[in-house]
């Protein structure tokens, strides 16, 4: 054999042994590709197939996993808006979405004796039935999913039942890393998108405390007898209110649909004896008409009840409040109870279909329209009642005694003899009542008013801090001329308590 042929045997060799090495390559990245395909169809089968919507008593809700680089949770609180949380690791998001809470009235919901209320605290065990279920059919979505693509690309039924496993490897992986990692304490660090009216009440919602629900609405008898004793403590301190001459007024505000706020109102009536009540609004959180039944978890009280409207209340929640028997509503309007001339005056927002703060323009001219309202009337009203503190900005010295909320922030002012009251929250702020940590602490305020002449005496703050019986009452005693119809008398001013 000479030069010539040697050389050509070995190119011939070389070309085979590429050719060969081609072909083993082809059939690894032909089998890679295959098994990334399997995979890709078991995780998207996850995906696609983990829409699913399910019941836990009266709530309706729907579930899904999307595609993502990284893992968060997102839940929809319509028309709330939508909160946000790093919940987990894994290439998948975790979306929640509330569709339907079927009650026709709240108390369904925050009665701890209702069948609503005991279906979701019993909540374990239909979410894990149904998840199960939802698994089970994930899994052998998958297998199919994966075994048919991969026996259609390789021709042989040993690929598809590797495809099938391989498929449903990839959808247990990924479910048990979500499942294994997820950490429900991420909402207490939540990203909020919607409507900036909701933003406190959605992400103090997002903080995982629902479960203190139960404690306070128990201990609300709790509360209720130490504060009973320590107003039996006051009324006996020397110098204490005289009980035939003196009207006691209960004033509360921004209740937002919390049945514990509502039983409190009830029983600081009973325990003070109170002649009225006047509530200066955000009766509800939404003022939609699933609220509207609140009101019948406390109303009629066996006393008069006077209602302004705040801007989370509606036409709706208005409407209810009229039909209700000792229920008297304020509509730029004024009452006569218990010899006492009260002004009533809605916030501009709630004449809206769902809740928002007025502008600062709309409070300007409704200030102006009030004090030239008030201003009209003779005799003159000495209790005005607004929501918005905004409202009653020019009324400086023109009233006696203005009662207001919105805030959640409790307070006595007194300006040019004028007395701004503050009841603070008496629900304890909405969404946020569910909340121990809430900045607002529960809050209410008993006002007394001599009957002739008219005079504000003294004025009761109550305060309950979060779930707990500790609680706080603080009388604050006015000077002569302050909260009085016409200047009168230094030497009328009441001695200290």
């Amino acid at each position: 054999m000479n030069q010539v042929e040697e050389n050509s045997n070995t190119i011939t060799g070389n070309r085979a042994k590429r050719v060969a090495i081609l072909k083993t390559a082809g059939r690894y990245l032909v089998s890679l590709l295959t098994i990334m395909t399997a995979a890709a169809a078991g995780y998207l089968i996850l995906m696609l197939a983990s829409e699913t919507e399910f019941t836990v008593g009266p709530v309706h809700a729907e579930f899904a996993l999307r595609p993502a680089w990284h893992g968060k949770s997102i839940v929809d609180l319509p028309p709330a808006g939508t909160i946000e949380a790093d919940t987990h690791s894994g290439p998948a998001v975790v979306h929640y979405s509330l569709k339907e809470i079927a009650v026709t009235e709240v108390s369904e919901l925050t009665d701890p004796e209702s069948v609503s209320r005991q279906e979701l605290q019993n909540w374990q065990e239909p979410v894990r039935s149904q998840v199960r279920s939802l698994l089970l059919r994930i899994l052998l979505l998958s297998a199919l999913t994966g075994g048919m693509i991969c026996a259609l690309i390789r021709r042989r039924w040993q690929w598809g039942i590797a495809g099938a496993l391989i498929a449903m490897l990839t959808t247990m992986l990924v479910a048990g890393i979500v499942w294994q990692t997820y950490d429900t304490a991420a909402f207490r660090e939540p990203r909020y998108s919607g409507s900036l009216t909701y933003a406190p009440e959605v992400i103090a919602f997002s903080e995982e405390t629902l479960a203190n629900l139960d404690d306070y609405e128990t201990r609300v008898p709790e509360i209720a007898e130490s504060l009973y004793r320590t107003i039996s403590q006051l009324h006996q301190l020397p110098g204490a209110l005289p009980e035939d001459d003196t009207i006691r007024v209960v004033h509360v505000s921004d209740m937002h649909s919390s049945s514990a706020a509502a039983r409190l109102v009830k029983q600081t009536v009973d325990l003070y004896q109170a002649d009225f009540v006047i509530d200066t609004g955000d009766l509800t959180n939404l003022g939609n008409p699933f609220e509207a039944g609140y009101p019948s978890t406390y109303l009629p009280l066996t006393k008069p009840y006077v209602w302004v409207a705040g801007n989370h209340d509606t036409p709706t929640i208005t409407e209810t409040m009229r039909g209700i028997n000792g229920v008297t509503v304020l509509d730029s309007q004024f009452a006569d109870i218990d010899g006492v001339r009260i002004g009533g005056f809605p916030d501009p927002a709630s004449l809206n279909l769902s809740p928002k703060p007025s502008s600062d323009a709309q409070m300007a001219a409704d200030a102006a329209r009030i004090l030239k309202i008030v201003e009209s009337q003779n005799p003159g009203p000495f209790i005005v009642a607004v929501h918005d503190p905004k409202q009653a900005a020019l009324l400086v010295g023109r009233v006696p005694v203005v009662l207001n909320g919105h805030t959640h922030k409790e307070a006595i002012t007194v300006k040019d003899k004028t007395v701004f009251l503050d009841a603070g929250t008496t629900g304890g702020g909405g969404f946020r009542s569910f909340n121990g940590n809430a900045e607002s602490p529960t809050s209410l305020q008993v006002l007394y008013i001599r009957k002739n002449p008219l005079k504000l005496m003294a004025v009761d703050s109550i305060s309950i801090y979060g779930y707990s019986q500790e609680f706080s009452v603080s009388r604050r005693v006015f000077a002569g001329d302050e909260g009085v119809l016409a200047p009168i008398e230094a030497s009328l001013a009441l001695p200290a308590l």
